[in-house]
């Protein structure tokens, strides 16, 4: 039962048709000109009380739920997992658990599990991410609810924590920051966007140049410099914007303190950074020259970076690209390898698409009409054989297909990004498109059934898809981008 007040003083018929009632002793006016019968007055002096209680036990069954296994057994109910135990195992054994050493979320198993509870703000982003990426792989849009909640609940925490300097300097208040710009993505895509600015990531940087040099050389910090600029490249390839300024000074304090650059990672995200740069640069430069000039030299460092990488059983005979591809897919010793050679081709196909827009830039206004065309030939040429070697690390639905491996949920969405990124180049030819598609059948396979309207998108060609390719990174990926 709810208290709602005193009575309206008004007759029922006056209130129903919201004019104004003058309350007459044997009826109102209002009523009389109406031609209706005056219902009369409640007593002033009565109060109101309304049962609310089917309402208001609506509203905490819609709360509890969130603390109550999602389907029932025959067991008891106090022996199944709730929702968030089971988001945490989620989250735990797509991305803590066997994750590889330079992993996104590698740096995450120095903070989790909590060493105590005096810290509640990184306990309260950590299970929003859980849930989150529960909703996401799972398709329960209750948990984004809860999520969104600990989101919120996260943010006021992080005001608190950077009005201390202490706490603003601690590795836990930039790691939860950190998982607030991830959560903003996956969040986002659940509620159907393609890309926003994270403004989260501007607040990291700032973060980081408050806390010293000594970051840089300290594993926890190294890992988490490197996560940033994934981030912050991704955003501003997604967004075509520049990289903030306060993030190359950021990096040049990391380079002058001393940070490890030998690493295949650091090697790739500063090779991305510098492409990020390229394409704003090409935008506004007269020489095209200029621009082939510095993509064809990110194209050599690519190169010479895969040559890092682990080898892997090849099974075409030739370089050129076949014109149908084997039906047994390539050989890698693991999923991790040909996750990096892949990367690796996505991003070289975006330098020789870039290369192959400056060469129609110069054709007719070239003193060597015939060269230009040639590389053009050439660059189309290296963009087929590319795309060619992404499908051939994929197997299709034949019996004799498969992969030595198994691939997870996370696992099978990078390698539906691969896809798409090869099935952009080869848009003519009907013959390899059916063969593409014979492999995202093998990736839908993999995947969860509310991870299916996604990969309906690639399938079919009538769905708008954003044509930045990086936005639908963002929209699709859910590891790092880097090697």
């Amino acid at each position: 039962m709810v208290y709602r007040g005193r009575p309206s003083k008004s007759c029922r018929e006056c209130r129903k048709r919201d004019i104004k009632c003058n309350k007459k002793e044997d009826g109102c006016s209002q009523c009389s000109r109406a031609g209706l019968a005056c219902s009369g007055y409640q007593k002033p002096t009565d109060i109101v009380i309304f049962n609310e209680t089917s309402a208001t036990a609506e509203k905490v069954l819609r709360r509890r739920s969130l603390g109550r296994p999602v389907s029932a057994g025959p067991l008891s109910t106090n022996l199944l997992p709730t929702v968030l135990q089971r988001a945490k195992h989620l989250y735990i054994s797509q991305y803590v658990q066997n994750t590889p050493a330079t992993g996104m979320y590698s740096y995450m198993q120095v903070f989790y599990p909590p060493k105590s509870d005096d810290y509640p703000l990184l306990e309260t982003m950590i299970n929003a991410l859980f849930m989150v990426t529960f909703s996401s792989l799972q398709g329960y849009p209750p948990a984004l609810y809860h999520a969104r909640n600990s989101y919120g609940s996260a943010l006021s925490l992080t005001r608190k924590a950077i009005q201390s300097r202490k706490e603003a300097l601690l590795d836990r208040t930039l790691f939860s920051v950190l998982l607030m710009s991830i959560f903003e993505r996956l969040a986002d895509v659940e509620q159907r966007g393609l890309c926003i600015r994270n403004g989260h990531l501007k607040g990291a940087i700032e973060l980081m140049a408050l806390r010293g040099n000594g970051q840089f050389t300290d594993d926890g910090g190294a890992k988490m410099f490197l996560h940033l600029t994934e981030l912050v490249v991704l955003d501003c390839l997604a967004n075509e914007a520049d990289i903030p300024l306060q993030f190359l000074a950021l990096r040049q304090q990391a380079l002058e303190a001393g940070a490890d650059t030998s690493s295949p990672r650091w090697t790739f995200l500063e090779i991305m950074m510098r492409y990020a740069q390229l394409e704003r640069f090409a935008i506004s430069s007269i020489s095209a020259e200029d621009v082939i000039h510095q993509a064809k030299a990110l194209d050599e460092d690519l190169d010479r970076l895969s040559n890092c990488l682990p080898s892997f059983f090849s099974r075409r005979q030739s370089p050129e690209p076949p014109s149908i591809p084997s039906a047994k897919p390539d050989i890698y010793p693991d999923y991790n390898t040909q996750r990096c050679w892949n990367n690796i081709r996505v991003l070289r196909i975006q330098l020789l698409k870039l290369i192959r827009e400056q060469y129609a830039r110069v054709l007719g206004n070239s003193a060597n009409d015939a060269w230009a065309m040639a590389e053009l030939h050439e660059s189309n040429r290296r963009v087929h054989s590319l795309a060619t070697d992404i499908c051939l690390s994929i197997p299709g639905t034949r019996a004799n297909s498969r992969l030595p491996y198994e691939v997870t949920n996370i696992q099978s969405a990078t390698l539906l990004f691969h896809l798409y990124v090869a099935k952009e180049v080869f848009a003519k030819p009907t013959q390899s498109r059916l063969y593409i598609h014979e492999r995202l059948q093998f990736v839908k396979e993999k995947q969860a059934p509310s991870q299916h309207k996604t990969l309906d998108y690639v399938l079919h060609d009538g769905y708008q898809m954003p044509r930045n390719t990086w936005k639908m990174w963002l929209s699709i990926g859910r590891e790092d981008f880097s090697i």
